[in-house]
């Protein structure tokens, strides 16, 4: 066994001797690991020395949604069909999206490896010699849960493709091994990483290229296969109790019950973070000569291990890497997450002037939005590449920095997110209706009005210009009276969210749709169906979508097939409605990637230059929200005749049948529930017009842990607290004074049946994507999974409705309904519910034309920022659920 103290002189006397050498001039290949979630694979060439590191995802082999294989990327590096010769090949940790694809390639002849450093088995999958898993026993069900919850999170997945992940990671320890006994047929010689000095004919081999191989050391890989093994017997016993509970479980349910509720698999945590143990087995590898350093580090957790008792190792390890630097180029490590690097990290490494980013374009966290504002930051000074905008990369660190990277695809320096929140696989960009959403511009009209104002129209009024006060990141700026009253989520200062899994009054998931009935049983008014069945059975499922648009049709109501841009659909939902007036109400079939959303600047050319470039400070939106009315637009004057609703399938199946299933509201005996926030008192005026008799609960004092179970029974809800975009898990309170913020309801408290109707006056409450509307376009539709949504999370328990906002929420402190914004808008939902016997697509509909109306009557009165402010209240309101 080598010391630490060997292993860190072998390292410093490697960088020495290499310092003093000429080398061939080094090019690195990050190849381009398509659009699934992770992923990563490496080529680097000094003369005939080639070397690859990590195979990318399975799929990768052949070639998926238009991105091309691995074979073929390798076939254009290397100027030569296969099989392609390689000096070394190197697997740095177990998990699938590194081995990837590597033993198709192997036992595929696609290359012949001479030598392989790779990860060793027993160690990188927590094993030892009495409890390695036969090939066989991976058809056991608890066994693969094991195999699955070894890897990162992928609850995100839609059920079709969490069955693919979860066959990919059952798969791929016993994959492994076959890559070993291919490499052993093929006379490759191979090393077993763990954490000893290489053979010295190795680094013989690999002088020309300046490696260094940096650790980690034996006692860090020792330290993580002991997480790694105690995740394993955790997933077993996890697995295992609850097919004692109910064996009817399938796998896809047993992964999303132990992820939802088992905080040892929350990776949200610092307990969790189960991919952890087999990040940070990460072989660490440099190369290039003095002045073209580059460091490969895998997925190591540079700035937070997760492992524990790893911290003093991972300082060692930190200090070889720094020792063997400064470098010109850094493939970001993890995928670019926060635990991979830090900014003191890269400060140490010597500011490295390029940084990579390998992974693909739909993964819901990498790069990880704090890093990339960490990089943002440093935009003057770096050149920034990234496989999911730019493809295959080539970076020659001989070169200039400015001419160093040659790209595929797509600009330098896109430090846009792919964000945090993004729950699930997206479409390509550019190949289907959510790659099509276009912005609906805002048409002036003239004065006087007379009539309901549109989603798209606004008055423009000859006002003095002003603007009033605002909260940009926690400050708050005045510039003219009154105050800034969004009900906006700010992160500094607020409190960190509650794990979805964290024990509840009153909380907890519910899974159904085995005796589905459309809407309950009961008889609805005529309704169009609108959908895309394609679209939504890559979704759900084809099955389920059959089974859903039977049901539909068997109750005697109408399908209407979409496709394309928004406007296309709504031009083919306009003349479905002309053809049959009698039609009540529009319902949506599916989430914003099977029937578009538009996309509505509510401010119009002369408004947007009345508030100027100010807008982006004045409006967290830029005053641009998603929006379904249109849908009900039948005479093309831009504003709903008729009422609109929309189910979301949030990628699941039971989710989405559950809510089409809605049974409503029984009219007698409602009760209700609700909680605002300190600073909004107007919200007892919409409480006293609600059916019920309890009271409203006030956030200040009101948490998460207070919701008791008979109150949330209650038929009606209704919230106006803050909420974040960036994370629809939770609705926060406020304390006095401004003093800071609470967890006032979580994703966790939501009930496990929820017949009612639900009301958000909170920021963002309904927004079903991870995209803001201003941000459309600028990454495919990403849509929400129901674990991480308080509103999808309702329709799963099988309410009727849930009614809020898209965009930023503005109400106000004062309850005078001609000041506060939200007050009217509010009070006439209420109001309209039981007149409309409680259809909440009805009562929003004719509440947005109370709103309007009013509106209309005081746009004189009222300054372009009100207006503006107004204009966005009336637009975002949209109804998700079965709404009737």
């Amino acid at each position: 066994m080598v010391t630490k103290r060997e292993f860190a002189s072998t390292v410093s006397a490697e960088v020495a001797a290499f310092f003093d050498d000429t080398r061939a001039l080094g090019e690195y290949h990050f190849l381009d690991v398509g659009d699934q979630q992770y992923g990563e694979c490496i080529v680097v060439i000094f003369g005939d020395v080639r070397i690859l590191i990590d195979g990318s995802h399975q799929g990768d082999f052949r070639g998926r949604n238009g991105h091309k294989s691995i074979p073929d990327q390798l076939a254009e590096i290397f100027r030569e069909p296969a099989p392609h010769r390689i000096s070394m090949v190197v697997v740095t940790h177990g998990h699938a999206d590194h081995i990837g694809c590597l033993p198709d390639l192997v036992s595929n002849d696609v290359i012949v490896p001479e030598w392989a450093f790779i990860t060793d088995p027993q160690m990188g999958f927590g094993r030892d010699s009495q409890d390695a898993i036969p090939h066989d026993a991976l058809s056991d069900p608890s066994q693969r849960l094991v195999a699955a919850l070894r890897e990162e999170d992928a609850s995100g997945l839609s059920d079709g493709e969490l069955r693919d992940f979860i066959d990919a990671a059952a798969s791929v320890e016993s994959r492994y091994a076959d890559f070993i006994a291919h490499l052993k047929e093929k006379r490759t010689k191979i090393v077993l990483n763990i954490g000893e000095k290489l053979p010295a004919e190795l680094l013989r081999l690999l002088r020309p290229t300046g490696f260094t191989f940096l650790g980690p050391t034996q006692e860090q890989l020792l330290l993580c296969w002991n997480q790694i093994a105690k995740t394993n017997k955790d997933a077993k016993d996890a697995a295992d109790a609850l097919l004692r509970a109910d064996a009817t479980l399938d796998e896809v349910s047993l992964y999303r019950e132990i992820v939802s509720h088992d905080p040892k698999f929350d990776d949200s945590t610092d307990s969790g973070g189960r991919g952890n143990g087999m990040n940070c087995q990460s072989i660490t590898l440099a190369f290039g000569p003095k002045n073209e350093r580059v460091l490969l580090a895998g997925d190591m957790q540079f700035a937070e291990p997760g492992v524990k008792g790893a911290d003093d190792e991972m300082a060692r390890l930190r200090e070889s890497v720094v020792r063997a630097g400064p470098y010109k180029v850094f493939k970001t490590t993890h995928h670019t997450s926060h635990n991979g690097q830090d900014d003191d990290f890269l400060t140490k490494l010597g500011d490295p002037p390029i940084i990579v980013h390998s992974g693909g374009i739909n993964d819901p966290s990498h790069p990880y939005p704090s890093v990339l504002e960490l990089l943002k930051g440093r935009r003057s000074t770096i050149k920034f590449a990234r496989t999911d905008r730019n493809g295959h990369i080539i970076v020659r660190p001989h070169l200039d920095v400015a001419e160093a990277i040659e790209k595929s695809s797509g600009r330098l320096n896109d430090f846009s997110d792919n964000v945090k929140d993004m729950e699930s696989m997206a479409e390509p960009a550019g190949n289907g209706p959510a790659a099509q959403a276009t912005f609906e511009q805002a048409q002036p009209i003239s004065q006087p009005v007379s009539q309901p104002i549109s989603a798209s129209q606004v008055i423009i009024i000859n006002l003095p210009a002003g603007l009033v006060d605002m909260t940009v990141a926690g400050v708050e700026i005045v510039v003219r009276a009154p105050r800034d009253d969004r009900s906006v989520a700010r992160t500094s200062g607020w409190p960190t969210p509650p794990a979805p899994d964290r024990p509840q009054r009153g909380g907890g998931r519910i899974r159904q749709a085995a005796d589905f009935r459309f809407a309950g049983g009961r008889n609805l008014p005529s309704l169009l169906f609108v959908t895309n069945a394609n679209a939504l059975a890559k979704n759900i499922g084809s099955a389920e979508t059959d089974k859903a648009l039977s049901a539909i049709r068997a109750a005697g109501h109408d399908i209407c097939e979409v496709d394309g841009s928004a406007p296309d659909a709504v031009n083919i939902v306009r003349g479905r409605l002309s053809s049959k007036q009698s039609t009540k109400g529009v319902v949506l079939l599916g989430g914003y990637d099977v029937v578009p959303c538009n996309v509505v600047n509510v401010l119009s050319p002369s408004l947007g230059a009345a508030l100027g470039s100010r807008v982006i400070e004045i409006d967290d939106d830029h005053f641009i929200v998603w929006s379904d009315e249109l849908y009900g637009d039948v005479d093309e004057d831009r504003v709903g005749e008729i009422p609109v609703s929309r189910i979301p399938d949030g990628r699941d199946s039971v989710a989405f049948l559950n809510a089409l299933a809605a049974p409503g509201v029984n009219g007698g005996g409602i009760e209700r529930f609700g909680v605002r926030n300190i600073a909004r008192p107007f919200a007892e005026t919409a409480w006293g017009v609600m059916a019920g008799r309890r009271s409203l609960n006030v956030s200040e004092a009101f948490l998460t842990s207070d919701a008791e179970p008979e109150h949330l029974d209650s038929a009606l809800h209704y919230f106006m607290l803050h909420g974040d975009w960036r994370d629809g898990r939770t609705f926060y309170g406020e304390l006095g004074n401004q003093a800071g913020y609470t967890n006032a309801f979580a994703v966790g408290n939501v009930p496990k049946q929820a017949s009612g109707v639900i009301f958000s006056g909170c920021c963002w409450g309904a927004l079903t994507v991870s995209q803001r509307a201003k941000d459309a376009g600028a990454a495919p539709i990403a849509p929400r999974v129901v674990e991480r949504s308080i509103a999808l999370s309702y329709l799963m328990a099988g309410a009727s409705a849930f009614v809020g906002c898209t965009g930023a929420h503005y109400s106000g402190a004062n309850s005078d309904p001609n000041v506060n914004y939200a007050a009217l808008m509010h009070r006439s939902f209420w109001s309209e519910l039981p007149t409309r016997g409680y259809s909440a697509s009805s009562a929003l509909h004719f509440a947005r034309q109370a709103y309007s109306a009013d509106l209309a009557e005081r746009a004189d009165s009222l300054e372009p920022v009100d207006l503006a402010r107004r204009l966005k209240n009336r637009s975002q309101f949209t109804c998700l659920g079965l709404g009737w």
